[in-house]
């Protein structure tokens, strides 16, 4: 039997490391935003407590200074929700830029298995001299069975037995 080999297309490992190159820079991507986002939130702090002191030290009592940090609770609570939300969004942004470039690697990994399938399958019709062929596998049938007799033989090879070969079924 002849062994056939299949020209492989040319998918070396520099196609993994754009991939994984795809990837990391999306992760870095949505890591940065986060990053950005945590400076303007901690410039904004900064500016908002500055404000903070001088409304403070120019109050002229402790219940205006106690007003004054009252006030601020629904401000914060406010702050902190807009803060998450701009966080989910930039998760949900990143997630769904990497299930992008997942999703273009692996139909680019699956094209370029269906073209190496669709090249065996016309080297395997080739070779059997097969032309009308629609599967993409050649299936070769087994011989059928013989109803000859078995012969048991022993390691020297003298026939210990000879009986005709008994149906199970």
């Amino acid at each position: 039997m002849n062994a056939i080999v299949p020209n492989q297309p040319d998918v070396g490992q520099q196609s993994h490391a754009i991939a994984a190159y795809e990837l990391a820079a999306k992760a870095v991507a949505g890591f940065e935003k986060v990053v950005e986002l945590n400076v303007q939130t901690v410039k904004t702090s900064l500016s908002e407590q500055q404000a903070l002191v001088d409304a403070a030290l120019s109050s002229g009592s402790l219940n205006q200074m106690i007003d004054l940090q009252f006030q601020q609770v629904p401000a914060a609570i406010k702050k902190t929700c807009a803060y998450w939300g701009h966080v989910e969004d930039i998760a949900v942004d990143t997630h769904n830029d990497l299930v992008d470039a997942l999703q273009d690697s692996v139909q680019s990994y699956l094209s370029t298995f269906f073209s190496l399938l669709d090249s065996a399958a016309s080297i395997g019709m080739v070779s059997t001299g097969r032309t009308n062929v629609t599967s993409p596998l050649v299936i070769e049938q087994p011989p059928a069975p013989q109803n000859d007799p078995v012969v048991i033989v022993d390691s020297s090879g003298n026939v210990v037995s000879s009986s005709p070969r008994m149906d199970l079924h």
